[in-house]
């Protein structure tokens, strides 16, 4: 893995945690104000019964279920906004995972140049010429000129 890939990888985690971070810190203390808004909603039930009863509630307890109700209202979309937050972070620390390695590094096309073509032994070649001359298709004088220069006389 390159350190470009280490550092990318290690860069999605850390941005996915603090994302995810800041929305737990959003969702819990929301959480809490949902249950509490709750409460006072069902406290403030006293102006709902007087309504169906025929009496008119006071103005402060219709006004107390106003704001428990939009205590509840306010609650519930910063619930819902911690959690997209928190489901944000842990897609983009998934993320991590796209950035894969690779076994032998980036690809690059393999150049094959022909290289010095490997010298045969003296052997070699004096056998080669030995069948050539057997075949008939080197005369003995041509054998023993080629076999000359391979010797190096």
């Amino acid at each position: 893995m390159t350190r470009a890939q280490r550092r990318a990888r290690l860069a999605l985690t850390l941005v996915g945690l603090l994302v995810a971070a800041i929305g737990l810190v959003i969702y819990i203390p929301a959480s809490i104000d949902s249950g509490t808004a709750d409460q006072a909603r069902a406290d403030a039930s006293a102006a709902d019964w007087g309504d169906v009863l025929g009496y008119e509630a006071d103005h402060a307890a219709k006004e107390q279920r106003f704001e428990a109700e939009s205590d509840k209202r306010i609650a519930e979309e910063d619930k819902t906004f911690g959690a997209v937050l928190i489901g944000l972070g842990v897609v983009v620390g998934a993320g991590r995972w796209a950035v894969r390695p690779t076994a032998a590094g980036p690809r690059t096309p393999r150049i094959v140049t022909p290289g010095p073509v490997p010298a045969a032994s003296v052997a070699d070649e004096l056998s080669k010429l030995a069948g050539l001359r057997d075949r008939g298709e080197l005369s003995p004088a041509e054998f023993e000129q080629q076999k000359a220069r391979l010797l190096g006389g």
